[in-house]
């Protein structure tokens, strides 16, 4: 799949630099930065998840870790 992506100049060179510096493509290093972007995200929704769930039934958790 191809994708055209706009890159303000700063953000451009940053992304050049590191990868130059990891000796990677920018293509790879622009795949990197979105894979843990997304790895983030998902984290942060399942921790919300919990958060709910640990609230909800805080009640049952405290009794069964008795």
């Amino acid at each position: 799949m191809e994708l055209r992506l706009r890159l303000p100049d700063e953000v451009h060179g940053r992304l050049r630099a590191v990868a130059e510096e990891d000796g990677n493509s920018l293509n790879t290093e622009i795949v990197i930065a979105i894979e843990e972007h997304l790895a983030r995200r998902q984290t942060s929704a399942v921790r919300a998840i919990a958060r709910k769930v640990a609230q909800r039934d805080a009640e049952l958790l405290r009794r069964l870790s008795q």
